[in-house]
């Protein structure tokens, strides 16, 4: 379970995220959804701890200021938007066995990380990735990897920011699909950062709409992304068509 209690983020004594309230199960999905600059990335990165932020956070009922950065670690799977590559010299694989064994330099595979590490190459369809370095893979498969080291050392909480931007049709598919398998399957909670309006209603159960830092709304996707919200949000008259496995799907006829 995530929770939040008056988080906000103020850089240069400009408020960029205003106090934020959110409570989310356990084994749900929340999509973080507004125009650009509207703060979607700052709220990610301070749950994550990665900036300076006012308020609490809590996964599970424990407060992460209480907790060491090696605690944070294993609480927190965070996929950032994009995955640096330039100074990697391993290989996927390698990569998700020291993911496993992060504390300790001088490990030694043993057989339950190196099949958790085949194990999360087969659940993301990375097999034949496997031997690759990062610094030859296009951004998309970079971003397939960057959520398998995220997920293969069990988080509590999987902060993904933009983690289709770089992926085709097909690609997206397959990651949100199990992403949202693994969050249900594992009761783990998952909140992520999309542009994607269609994407928010086949895989979020919630959705908070921000815009300039503040919260428009929050509550079920199906009913927080009606057109009315669309138009004033994202300034664009859309209808709104029931498809044959019963997810809505938001198709856009005109800028206002």
């Amino acid at each position: 379970m995530l929770e939040l209690k008056q988080l906000s983020v103020e850089i240069d004594r400009r408020q960029i995220v205003k106090p934020l309230d959110l409570t989310l199960d356990s084994g749900a999905s929340l999509a973080l959804l507004g125009r650009n600059g509207a703060g979607k990335s700052t709220v990610v990165k301070a749950i994550a701890g990665l900036i300076r932020a006012q308020g609490e956070v809590l996964i599970d009922g424990m407060r992460l200021r209480d907790l060491s950065m090696r605690e944070r670690s294993r609480l927190i799977g965070y996929v950032a938007q994009e995955f640096s590559a330039s100074d990697v010299r391993l290989s996927v694989f390698e990569l998700l066995l020291l993911a496993q064994n992060s504390q300790n330099m001088r490990f030694r595979a043993d057989p339950q990380s190196l099949a958790r590490a085949s194990q999360m190459l087969s659940l993301l369809g990375l097999e034949h990735l496997a031997e690759r370095q990062p610094t030859q893979m296009s951004g998309g498969q970079r971003q397939m990897v960057a959520l398998a080291l995220a997920l293969i050392r069990r988080p509590r909480l999987l902060l993904l920011d933009e983690p289709t931007s770089a992926l085709d049709m097909a690609n997206q598919f397959q990651l949100l699909d199990t992403v949202r398998q693994y969050t249900r399957e594992h009761e783990i909670t998952t909140l992520m950062v999309l542009h994607d309006l269609n994407l928010a209603h086949r895989y979020a159960d919630q959705t908070l709409l921000l815009e300039a830092g503040d919260k428009v709304a929050l509550g079920a996707t199906e009913a927080i992304l009606n057109t009315e919200r669309i138009a004033q949000t994202y300034g664009v008259h859309c209808e709104l068509l029931r498809a044959s496995d019963g997810s809505l799907c938001v198709h856009p006829m005109a800028a206002l």
